[in-house]
């Protein structure tokens, strides 16, 4: 014989009843917040965290890299000199050259991505995608996700609405210029300009912005 309890039918039905309407509730919720954008306050926040990303993850990796191998390597100090910038320091598995600035940005990248995923799942988990890939879809008069393909577009980061990738509100992408005359006009560097124009067709809500370990900076608008 058993020895749990049984509930009644009465209760069992009372049971079931309150589970229905914590299901219609958190439907109705999923419903209220299906297409919910991001309020100007919201925004504000999450680009004070994307900027704090990105200037943590520089900063991190330039420390980790200067003290692998005993010791500090830059000869400036905290970040490289342009010589060090271009010199080569490994060769990928299709035999190109990766000079440290490449390299630096990759791990960067790598970093600021793992911050943002910590600090902004919890508030805007629904709200934003991590280097979402996108083609045009001229039928559609928009943009869809897709897989593959030369003429798609990878921006870093895609503020949208709520779990509707497609329905894109700000874009986002970040930079780590190693030479100097990029660190000062990161919107000058070769090929930004192009990138920053094509970004622009998803969205006709917010300038693309380019954020750096110096801040943030609006594609169109003047510094």
């Amino acid at each position: 014989m058993s020895t749990g309890e049984f509930l009644s039918p009465a209760a069992a039905r009372a049971g079931q009843v309150l589970e229905r309407a914590v299901q219609v509730a958190e439907a109705a919720q999923g419903l209220l917040t299906l297409e919910r954008a991001l309020t100007g306050a919201e925004l504000d926040r999450l680009e004070a965290t994307l900027k704090e990303c990105v200037a943590q993850a520089h900063a991190d990796v330039n420390k980790a890299y200067q003290q692998s191998e005993g010791g500090s390597r830059f000869k400036n100090g905290k970040f490289p000199n342009d010589a060090e910038c271009d010199r080569t320091v490994r060769i990928d598995p299709f035999g190109e050259p990766i000079t440290l600035a490449q390299e630096l940005g990759i791990l960067k990248h790598a970093a600021a991505f793992d911050c943002v995923k910590a600090h902004l799942s919890k508030d805007f988990r629904g709200n934003f995608s991590v280097e979402p890939r996108y083609k045009g879809d001229p039928g559609a008069n928009g943009v869809v996700l897709s897989n593959d393909g030369p003429q798609s577009l990878v921006p870093d980061l895609v503020v949208h609405a709520t779990r509707n990738a497609t329905d894109v509100q700000c874009v986002y992408e970040f930079k780590f210029p190693c030479h100097e005359r990029h660190r000062l006009a990161p919107l000058k560097s070769f090929g930004v300009e192009a990138q920053l124009t094509g970004y622009q067709q998803l969205t006709r809500r917010c300038p693309v912005a380019l954020i750096t370990p110096n801040g943030l900076w609006q594609h169109g608008v003047d510094p």
